[in-house]
């Protein structure tokens, strides 16, 4: 069984803002057109069985937030304008309902952020799993039945994979080691003060490498320190010094907590539906590819697709036959059940 996981916000914001000139009636499609194109194409590659998308929940960074009441309190900055929050707004929502008659799974819970549902999934899951995103958050999340998909580079990364990490070579089982030390600007964590990756990968080479935990990290620091105590790097990592402050082991341990998808933040209710969202069969009431048809035509669909007799056909063949894929499960299951 191979299962796609996906992180809708992401993906949709790279069509929204990358595919900018495809517009229909006066309302911009690039990141609805985007969005189910690159489900399409994805299903057809890796020869899928199932889809799932995850979105973040009306406060889904609440709980980290509690933790650290600066967490991505630097997006605030970047709020579009109102125009193109409505637009976005709009073609999320059409996007979910897309995927409801297209037998793609989906999940928000309100509280979680998608990462979190991601990792709750390909952690409980036995399936093999490709989780489809361009945050460096989920990089952590590779082992031997889950891959990550980078859209970004358009690569696919298994577990002892060298990944491209703010411009610099890096193992993917480090990723998660680099982002509690140095922070991560786009989520507003702060890092060490005056240690970034290209310092770090100095200081620890070994990064490049191979897998290193954070135990590591902390014991070459105080061999370097031996070696040389006016070294105010190594100093700073050791002491927990940020610029807000000296913070010692309380700033790995509340770092480590930010980033760390180990034990994901979630609800019971968010638990319990990704449990059935891996277990239980999807209910076809309602769900028609002749409603999908409709939407494509009130959208404007047809006009970014290739001007050909099949246009359609070639366009919807791969959700075809992953509804028949989702409706064999039903099938096989009542079957058993008799």
């Amino acid at each position: 069984m191979s299962v796609l996981l996906v992180d809708g916000d992401n993906l949709l914001t790279i069509g929204f803002y990358g595919v900018k000139n495809y517009f229909y009636k006066g309302d911009h499609i690039g990141g609805l057109y985007h969005f189910i194109n690159t489900l399409r194409k994805s299903f057809e590659l890796y020869k899928l069985d199932k889809i799932v998308v995850f979105w973040d929940g009306e406060d889904g960074a609440a709980t980290r937030k509690k933790m650290y009441s600066r967490y991505k309190e630097n997006r605030r900055q970047r709020i579009r304008s109102d125009k193109e929050k409505e637009s976005y707004t709009k073609q999320r929502r059409r996007v979910q309902q897309y995927l409801e008659e297209l037998y793609v799974r989906q999940g928000e819970f309100e509280f979680c952020e998608a990462d979190d549902c991601i990792a709750e999934y390909a952690q409980r899951s036995t399936e093999n799993t490709i989780v489809y995103s361009s945050d460096g958050d989920l990089a952590q999340l590779a082992s031997d039945t889950t891959r990550i998909y980078n859209p970004s580079h358009r690569k696919l990364y298994s577990q002892n994979d060298i990944i491209q990490y703010e411009h610099q070579d890096l193992h993917i089982q480090n990723v998660k080691i680099v982002k509690i030390v140095c922070g991560d600007r786009s989520d507003n964590i702060t890092g060490i003060y005056n240690l970034g990756i290209k310092k770090m990968l100095k200081l620890f080479p070994e990064l490049k490498t191979r897998p290193v935990t954070l135990n590591e990290i902390i014991e070459r620091s105080n061999e370097l320190f031996e070696e040389d105590k006016n070294n105010k790097t190594v100093k700073n990592l050791l002491t927990g010094v940020t610029k807000y402050g000296i913070y010692g082991e309380e700033f790995f341990n509340l770092n480590e907590s930010i980033v760390s998808l180990d034990q994901p933040f979630l609800t019971g209710e968010a638990r319990e539906t990704i449990t059935d969202l891996i277990h239980e069969n999807l209910d076809p009431e309602g769900r028609s590819y002749k409603n999908t048809m409709k939407m494509m035509m009130e959208d404007g669909m047809f006009t970014v697709l290739p001007k050909s007799d099949d246009a359609w056909v070639k366009f919807l063949n791969p959700f075809l036959r992953l509804t028949r894929k989702e409706k064999n499960k039903r099938i096989i299951k009542i079957k058993n059940h008799d």
